[in-house]
């Protein structure tokens, strides 16, 4: 059983280990869903994690015996929901974290913000990430976005990476 939560200012600190170790690991302790070929340094910083936690958006924190092991970020729109940094530990991928969290993410939309579509960007280049999501009904929209240079999510790698914007109709 995960425990679920919404995130508080108090988490900050363990919240931004698990989301920079989920996708930038250290060298041979990530799991599959690492992005460390691809970019390097924070995929966040203390800044830009503390203003998800306190804006209008939702950090959910899943947990076992008060140990964090996943999170999603939840914002809901005026017609549509964004799902993003789904994180879970490195050394529980591939455990059903993930979809549970992801559950998490589209149950808030949908049941208390009521929302019938969930939106994502997935990085491109990430064909595994993507596949995860269309086995869970996300399909691709056609559109593709620059990757945010200036967002502060680490120093590209491999040039010419996209983000591919992916939705998912949320039915009760």
């Amino acid at each position: 059983m995960l425990d679920l939560r919404r995130a508080t200012l108090a988490d900050l600190p363990a919240l931004l280990r698990l989301v920079n170790r989920a996708y930038r690991p250290a060298q041979g302790e990530g799991g599959w869903t690492h992005e460390s070929a691809l970019l390097r340094g924070e995929r966040i910083n203390l800044d830009q994690l503390s203003a998800l936690v306190a804006g209008s958006g939702e950090v959910w924190l899943g947990g076992r015996a008060g140990v964090l092991l996943a999170c999603v970020y939840v914002e809901p729109g005026p017609d549509h929901g964004y799902v993003g940094m789904l994180a879970v530990e490195p050394a529980c991928q591939d455990g059903g974290l993930g979809s549970a969290m992801l559950a998490c993410a589209e149950a808030r939309l949908r049941d208390v913000h009521g929302l019938s579509l969930a939106r994502m960007s997935v990085i491109s280049a990430r064909p595994e990430l993507r596949a995860f999501y269309l086995r869970r009904g996300y399909q691709p929209t056609g559109e593709r976005l620059p990757f945010p240079m200036d967002a502060g999510a680490g120093r590209l790698l491999q040039p010419g990476l996209a983000l591919e914007v992916l939705q998912k109709l949320l039915i009760s």
